[in-house]
């Protein structure tokens, strides 16, 4: 499919996609030689390990907890350079940012015509959290361009007579998903079933043949997927498909204590003990069981848990100060980071706020509601789980094609829309102060009023009965 290039200078794709990836290589060399820290620990470990010749293994042993796919990606990136090179994954991290910013505008071109495209390209190019997440030795960065990657050629596979090329790349881009994060499964089965029952074109298009183009892609994922679970058998003595995280996960998000500091840990405190002693895929069972036992005899508290879970899905991008808070970036001055707190948390709300307007001022549109589902179902799907604010990192990019739609249709908003529009508008900025409440001992630090500076995460005035 051929895409018309409109804008001048600024519309061109080199233009947006070289400055996505200088402005991450800047951050990448302002950052340094910065040291792994926590989870990113954990993947460069793994990855170590591959490189090393002791296979996918931890200091236990062989493992399944983390899905395979980042750590090899990391590990390919430490066989080119010779050594664990974190500097060079940051690098490469960067340049993979330009390919999720040209991904977006061939998609978005695709949905909503050229100047759609550039505007919501140069919002991915320079979105500040997208620009410090190439530093980060996270699995979103490779996530964000998978994401994308499967919307795009499923939309391929509706739209057009494929090639086998596009077969392949639609079967590798749901195969890699779920190996990098087993969630993006919800993302293939939305796609799935919108490529199945959306209007058939004219010149032969069968529900038939689209079954058929389905069955081949998941099929095919499937046996790609197979030898590393046929690997898994072998090393752990079960059958794991992916990993060996869903049940803690799940049991993580599920019990008595989530959300309430001390009391949390507590309790994780007391399951971990209960887990001594067993091996991955039991401790892992485990977790799963207690989990479904605490939602079986509180649902009204897994109701309530899902609720606090999605506002975490939506709340304001906070991961750059929570390793600020681990020294990652050094010290910066009070002015300084408040500066820093702007830049950083301010586009999101003002994002989401655009996002829906776009999303009820175009709603008879077919492609503004396959976002909506994506958008939905990925937030459902992770908010079953833990539940954090970094997990709405892959639909970014959709978020803003529909804030170029809201501003472009800004004039549309009018009656018993504007009850969704606002009904949004409160749920962002409900959280937005509960974040501040809840935290108000760190904004009174940041404004020299005696504070302390400290990742808290105590009750909020919401979680006193307001919901």
């Amino acid at each position: 499919m051929n895409v018309r290039v409109t804008g001048g200078l600024l519309g061109s794709p080199p233009v947006f996609i070289g400055i996505a990836i200088l402005f991450r290589l800047f951050v990448v060399f302002a950052v340094g030689e910065t040291p792994v820290l926590i989870d990113m620990e954990e993947y460069h470990e793994l990855a170590v390990s591959v490189l090393e010749g002791r296979g996918y293994a931890s200091d236990q042993g062989p493992t399944a907890f983390r899905p395979p796919l980042y750590p090899l990606f990391i590990s390919g990136i430490y066989a080119v350079t010779g050594s664990p090179n974190i500097h060079a994954v940051r690098i490469v991290q960067a340049i993979l940012g330009g390919v999720e910013v040209w991904l977006l505008w061939r998609l978005a071109s695709l949905w909503f015509g050229s100047a759609v495209a550039v505007g919501a390209s140069w919002i991915l190019a320079l979105y500040p959290t997208r620009l410090i997440y190439a530093t980060f030795i996270h699995r979103e960065t490779l996530l964000g361009v998978l994401w994308l990657w499967q919307v795009y050629a499923f939309y391929l596979l509706t739209h057009s007579r494929p090639r086998f090329t596009i077969y392949l790349s639609t079967v590798l881009a749901v195969s890699l998903g779920i190996l990098c994060n087993a969630v993006l499964l919800a993302t293939s089965a939305v796609l799935s079933i919108f490529l199945l029952i959306g209007s058939i074109p004219r010149g032969g298009d069968t529900y038939l043949r689209r079954s058929g183009i389905l069955s081949f892609v998941w099929l095919g994922a499937i046996i790609f997927i197979l030898p590393w679970s046929i690997r898994n058998h072998r090393a752990l003595g079960e059958w794991v498909w992916v990993n060996t995280k869903g049940g803690r996960a799940l049991w993580e998000g599920n019990n008595p204590g989530w959300m309430e500091g001390r009391a949390e840990m507590e309790i994780r405190s007391e399951q971990w003990k209960a887990m001594s002693g067993m091996n991955e895929v039991e401790s892992d069972r485990f977790a799963r069981e207690q989990a479904i036992r605490f939602i079986r005899r509180h649902p009204d508290q897994f109701a309530y848990l899902t609720w606090r879970r999605i506002m975490q899905f939506w709340k304001l991008e906070l991961l750059p100060f929570f390793y600020y808070k681990q020294d990652f970036f050094g010290t910066l001055s009070p002015a300084i980071l408040i500066l820093c707190a702007i830049i950083i948390l301010s586009p999101f709300p003002l994002l989401c706020t655009g996002a829906a307007a776009g999303l009820v001022s175009r709603w008879s549109d077919g492609h503004i509601r396959l976002i909506a589902a994506l958008m939905s179902v990925h937030c459902l799907a992770s908010s079953v789980f833990i539940g954090g604010f970094r997990y709405h990192f892959p639909v970014i990019p959709v978020l803003a094609c529909l804030a170029v739609l809201g501003w472009k249709y800004r004039g549309a908003i009018r009656g018993r829309r504007l009850v969704v529009y606002g009904f949004l508008f409160m749920l962002l900025y409900l959280n937005f102060l509960d974040h501040i409440v809840a935290n108000w001992n760190q904004v009174r630090a940041l404004m020299g009023k005696g504070g302390r500076y400290e990742y808290s995460d105590t009750r909020s005035w919401m979680k006193k009965g307001i919901f």
